[in-house]
């Protein structure tokens, strides 16, 4: 029993554990390519972190919530930062610090206050989850609009040319609005994350069994790229001028660009950064083009045939005796 309890415990460690540092690692990506200075970024990931933390320790417990469940939370928080960050850099850009740091945190502190006053059914709607039925999401109208028009009406203050300190005025009462319709919304907002993890836990139980055509596929894709990088040097090796174009500027490759152009052909990217110039990489090219859709196509076709395969048919309702 005794044995039980400890690994009870190690489980539950694990199930907060990963989805916290999931959720730091995500936040802090979205901080550092905001350019911030540390002092944001730091606030940024406290904020992010420590609301994880509160919601997922005190009302899934640890263990009932399970990790995916962590892993949508995570999401959420990242989603919520980025587009902070984005609303703040395009139009609030002279915001002082301080009016920042409050405005980031304002939606998640009311979000979290609300959740811990209506505690009880919080835990009864995340508890009873596994008893819910995905049959379609809840309403976002009581929150979406609000905070959607919120969001547009802010492209406006660039054009009022406010000084540093109006902007921080402006940037709070802005999140105090949208506070105030996550507020109004916070049961809508739970069952979204409910429903969304359900979604998540489908995806990751089919992921798991097409984890091995999944690999076959993504092994012939690396060999093909390879294949074709390599023919495309020994193409240009076997001519006297290059057969490549860059900048429209005569060019060889080096092998490490003959594997990024062989990457965006299979994938029918093509960016023309480096353009086929000689008939015979040209004629290389286009049969990567063609065995890259086949590839896409009968690949994704037989990973659609073994999932449908790995789930079953569907069993018939017992009959009773």
């Amino acid at each position: 029993m005794a044995d039980a309890g400890v690994a009870a415990r190690r489980k539950s460690r694990v199930n907060w554990l990963r989805p916290l540092i999931f959720t730091l690692i995500l936040v802090g990506l979205v901080a550092v390519a905001a350019g911030e200075d540390w002092k944001f970024d730091t606030a940024a990931l406290a904020v992010c972190g420590l609301g994880f933390g509160f919601f997922y320790v005190a009302f899934s417990g640890g263990t009932h919530g399970g990790t995916h469940f962590g892993m949508t939370l995570a999401n959420f928080l990242a989603v919520y930062a980025c587009a902070f960050f984005f609303f703040r850099e395009s139009n609030f850009a002279a915001a002082p610090h301080p009016a920042s740091l409050i405005a980031l945190g304002l939606p998640v502190v009311a979000f979290l206050v609300t959740c811990f006053i209506r505690r009880r059914q919080v835990g009864a709607m995340i508890h009873a989850r596994r008893q819910r039925q995905l049959t379609n999401l809840p309403s976002l109208r009581r929150w979406l609009p609000g905070v959607s028009i919120v969001g547009a009406a802010s492209f406006a203050v660039p054009r009022l040319h406010l000084d540093a300190a109006t902007q921080g005025l402006v940037l709070l009462a802005a999140m105090v609005i949208i506070s105030g319709f996550i507020v109004r919304a916070v049961r809508d907002i739970v069952l979204l994350l409910i429903d969304v993890t359900l979604i998540f836990e489908g995806v990751a139980g089919r992921l798991d069994r097409l984890l091995i055509p999944m690999t076959a596929f993504l092994t012939l894709y690396s060999l093909l790229v390879v294949v074709f990088a390599c023919l495309y040097r020994l193409a240009e090796m076997s001519a006297e001028t290059p057969q490549f174009l860059t900048t429209s500027a005569d060019h060889y490759l080096s092998f490490g660009e003959a594997l990024y152009f062989s990457v965006i052909t299979l994938s029918t990217v093509g960016y023309g950064d480096i353009v086929p110039d000689g008939q015979l990489v040209r004629l290389l090219a286009s049969a990567e083009v063609i065995i890259g859709l086949l590839l896409l196509l009968f690949g994704f076709g037989e990973i659609a045939r073994l999932g449908d395969e790995e789930s079953g048919p569907p069993k018939a309702p017992k009959l009773p005796d």
